[in-house]
């Protein structure tokens, strides 16, 4: 019966010393290790500032995952399925460079919508009959190798599409056959696009 009752009040002395420790731990655990909890306080600013810088960079991650599988087609399928450069698009689809376009490595040299004010006859192209010239207005605008932004503006002249030689100046910025490019380009697995502020051609068009 004694021994009963010894082993009985050493279970009962180590249970309440087991509690006594769990409960110590836990308390140190949420204090931080005597370090005041930021639950139920008010930030810092610098710990706002942290917590900011570390959205960003995660919100920056996510973007540049979406970049490079949005990317990862041809320039043609690019221009297809954004709204980047509407117009020029629209008049790329409707001509037969744009199969070359979607079957080789090139450097698209797409126009903005803006780029198209001094040629408000642009419709026209799509007319029947049109198609030789809309396909010469296209060409201008495509050079038949892959080409980053700064392989491109480093150069003196490039050959487009077309058959000719156009001139790349650097007065006033980088400008190809006149016409301002624009900075960055966009790479994809069937070349690359560097936007334009002008025309590199304008056609001319029956009267």
């Amino acid at each position: 019966m004694r021994k009963l009752t010894t082993v009985v009040m050493g279970l009962v002395f180590i249970s309440i010393i087991s509690c006594d420790d769990d409960s110590k731990s836990q308390q140190n655990n949420d204090n931080g290790g005597n370090s005041e909890s930021p639950i139920g306080r008010e930030l810092s600013e610098a710990e706002k500032n942290g917590m900011r810088l570390l959205k960003r960079r995660q919100e920056q991650k996510k973007n540049a995952s979406a970049v490079v599988e949005r990317n990862t087609t041809t320039t043609y399928r690019y221009l297809v399925s954004s709204d980047d450069y509407p117009i020029f698009t629209t008049l790329m689809q409707k001509s037969s460079i744009s199969k070359h376009i979607h079957a080789n490595q090139v450097t698209v040299l797409a126009p903005t919508d803006d780029a198209f004010e001094n040629f408000s006859r642009y419709k026209e192209l799509l007319n029947p009959g049109n198609e030789a010239i809309l396909d010469e207005f296209i060409s201008y605008h495509v050079i038949n190798s892959s080409l980053e932004y700064k392989q491109f503006s480093e150069g003196t002249s490039w050959e487009v599409h077309a058959g000719a030689t156009l001139e790349l100046t650097r007065t006033g910025g980088i400008n190809f056959n006149g016409a301002h490019v624009r900075s960055g380009n966009i790479v994809t697995d069937g070349g690359s696009i560097i936007g334009m502020d002008n025309l590199i051609y304008t056609p001319k068009l029956d009267e």
